[in-house]
């Protein structure tokens, strides 16, 4: 299945990836006149505008998977996924508000694993350097291989070659211009994504003159016909697929672990001039993500509607009982939309997945540099492991794409680079909240939750490997049995000779930061 761009699509497709290459050049000649090259190259002097910080962390975080798989989840299960992210906000605004920003810019610190360090000790701080490096190369892998296969679906291009462009591009311009070209381009990217998602709205409103009310009223009754069910509240059912309660606890956790121990996050609040200007960062970006959120599951509805409540066969033949659910969105942009209108929604789904790459790697060549403590010419070190982590994150989406064909990018992402979150943020927690964890408890209780992540994920799969035919376990129950697993191995551990902590803990934890 594939559709013919239009000279226009191609034009605007090549403009914004010719504009981000020139942008990163042009914010690399102006780092050189910085009289602290390398701390403008990793924290941007910790000088950025908090807006900016703000808008670029949602970026990071939202992605091309979100982009994509928040209008495809519609035709799963209605909007009731989206409730459940809803739910959980207020509670995770208040966590990282209260808590995890403020602790963590009290210590001026250019990595995050800088505080396992201090806390537990070099073991601890290298398991969570090789645990970001994982998490980060499988999460970038997994948005340039989602963005691609749509690209590869829409347009007829073979996979190499989107693969390898997405990825050389968003290393070009954050080899060249560091974090500050990183948040920049964020923040163009941010708008770009926003423009489409609205622009589709407003269309399909024009064409079929029809509002949200009729557009509810099809999402629940393609709900009926296909047999499917809005999330119910709760369920005791490990293999119900999700509920708004499991939906709302997941993304609650993954927010806490995200903006306590993933540096492509903690990066941005540490290149503010303060804890205030970081909080501020933090609404704006929060404040961006649920508008972006909603935006896209109503661009779901009025796709729905355009197709189904219409009766009209989905261009492609895609089927949204499969993962092409994903593919909905950009199909329609490329064989409905006017000319041109159709390569602005590719390029905003190229933005949406450069926004979490550009972030991935220049993360990467900060804390390898940091952590390794390169001396000599830091800076040109730096460069080279950001063209190093763009292979690897090519590599990794190469790799990736032998997931579940049943899969859609929402079930996929608690099985990949998601299964390191919890794991990796338990260990932040431990050391904030459990003073009695030392460093043995603390890679215990991280290696307990790596394997429960690994064994929920994959549940269907290992019996599979037996010969047996298992269940297959939510998704939405693999990060939060994985963090209550590495905080309770954690302190249990720290019960038995030499788990205890022995080092000076003030101003390391909650009950001491004073």
């Amino acid at each position: 299945m594939s559709s013919e761009l239009a000279w226009q699509d191609h034009t605007v497709l090549v403009l914004y990836l010719t504009g981000m290459i020139v942008f990163g050049v042009w914010l690399g000649k102006r780092r050189k006149k910085k009289e602290n090259k390398e701390e403008d190259y990793f924290l941007a002097g910790r000088r950025m505008p908090w807006f900016a910080v703000g808008i670029s962390v949602i970026a990071s975080i939202l992605s091309s998977i979100t982009y994509l798989s928040e209008p495809g989840e519609v035709w799963r299960s209605g909007v009731t996924h989206i409730t459940g992210k809803l739910v959980a906000i207020p509670f995770e605004m208040l966590f990282v508000w209260l808590i995890c920003i403020p602790f963590l810019m009290r210590f001026k610190f250019t990595s995050a694993y800088e505080y396992l360090g201090k806390r537990f000790g070099n073991g601890t701080r290298k398991l969570g350097v090789g645990m970001f490096l994982l998490l980060v190369v499988l999460w970038m892998g997994f948005v340039v291989l989602a963005s691609a296969r749509v690209l590869v679906a829409v347009t007829g291009f073979e996979l190499w070659a989107v693969i390898a462009t997405v990825g050389l591009i968003a290393t070009i311009y954050t080899m060249l211009g560091g974090m500050r070209a990183v948040i920049w381009t964020d923040v163009i990217q941010v708008a770009l994504l926003i423009g489409g998602g609205l622009f589709t709205i407003f269309y399909v409103m024009a064409e079929t003159g029809t509002g949200l009310t009729d557009w509810m009223a099809a999402a629940n009754q393609n709900l009926e016909e296909k047999n499917h069910q809005s999330l119910p509240i709760f369920s005791f059912d490990p293999t119900v697929r999700a509920t708004v309660v499991t939906v709302a606890f997941n993304m609650f956790i993954w927010h806490v672990c995200t903006h306590l121990s993933n540096q492509m996050t903690v990066q941005r609040y540490f290149s503010t001039k303060d804890p205030k200007a970081a909080r501020r960062s933090f609404i704006t970006g929060s404040l961006f993500g649920v508008g972006i959120n909603l935006m896209l599951v109503v661009t779901g509805l009025a796709l729905l509607y355009f197709y189904f409540g219409q009766g009209i066969e989905i261009d492609g033949g895609l089927d949204p009982e499969t993962r092409e659910r994903d593919q909905i969105f950009p199909t329609f942009a490329v064989n409905r939309l006017p000319a041109g209108l159709g390569g602005a929604i590719l390029a905003a789904l190229l933005a949406a997945a450069m926004s979490s790459i550009d972030s991935g790697i220049n993360s990467i060549a900060t804390v390898i540099t940091v952590e390794t403590k390169q001396a000599g010419n830091r800076l040109r070190t730096a460069m080279g492991i950001t063209l190093g982590a763009g292979l690897f994150i090519t590599i990794a989406a190469w790799l990736l794409d032998s997931l579940p064909a049943q899969w859609g990018i929402v079930d996929s992402l608690p099985r990949t680079f998601n299964a390191v979150t919890a794991p990796l943020g338990g260990m932040f927690l431990a050391g904030m909240f459990l003073p009695r964890v030392g460093q043995k408890a603390a890679i215990c209780g991280a290696i307990a939750g790596m394997m429960t992540s690994v064994t929920i994920g994959y549940f269907q799969q290992i019996g599979a490997k037996f010969g047996q035919q298992w269940p297959e376990i939510s998704f939405n129950l693999v990060m939060p049995a994985a963090l209550f697993m590495t905080l309770a191995v954690a302190l249990l551990v720290s019960f038995v000779p030499g788990g205890k902590s022995d080092r000076d803990l003030a101003g390391l934890t909650i009950f001491s930061r004073k």
